[in-house]
């Protein structure tokens, strides 16, 4: 009997520390997600300013402009799918702005949008590192719950894949294609 109560003490112990782990492990996964929110909602407010730069140097009203302002409510209050996807939208629609400039002298020396660009390069960079952090904590976690003997309790618990986000066959072509002359 004395055995019998010490398999089950250890049994319930491992399992404890088990779904402790994988708690850890969707937690990890949700800080993760709030970097990249963070530096999304950074993003938004930094092309909010860009757009209305170009707009009072240039009197320029563009479907780009009007675009970006769009995706703009899309990263503020979307799901995860929506926010990386109008995120993805926003990142391409970049070399259109410089273009923008292009045609525009005055705008290209005004240092508030120069100022601006480099903010967009920056927060892209930090979007990227997070993006990497987020899919690392999602495969870790993912790895351990369909990983034997986790896997038998994961969906008991309510604990379910999550999906990692990576560029799409479209925007993994556009990035390979571009060239300095095509912005």
């Amino acid at each position: 009997m004395e055995i019998l109560i010490a398999v089950v003490v250890i049994l319930a112990g491992w399992i404890a520390i088990m779904y402790n782990g994988l708690v850890r492990k969707r937690n990890y996964i949700t800080e993760a997600w709030a970097s990249i929110d963070v530096q999304l909602k950074r993003k938004t407010n930094i092309l909010t300013n860009l757009v209305d730069t170009i707009k009072m140097q240039t009197k320029y009203e563009s479907e780009t402009l009007e675009k970006i302002i769009g995706m703009r409510a899309k990263i503020m209050s979307g799901s995860k799918d929506e926010v990386m996807a109008a995120n993805d939208s926003i990142s391409k629609m970049i070399p259109s702005i410089m273009a923008i400039s292009e045609s525009y002298p005055e705008l290209k020396s005004n240092q508030s949008f120069l100022h601006l660009m480099d903010d967009v390069k920056n927060v892209e960079d930090k979007i990227a590192y997070a993006r990497t952090r987020y899919n690392t904590a999602v495969v870790e976690f993912n790895t351990a719950i369909q990983s034997f003997p986790a896997s038998l309790f994961a969906g008991m618990f309510g604990f379910t894949k999550e999906n990692t986000y990576e560029i799409t066959e479209e925007e993994r072509e556009y990035s390979d294609n571009i060239r300095i002359s095509k912005l």
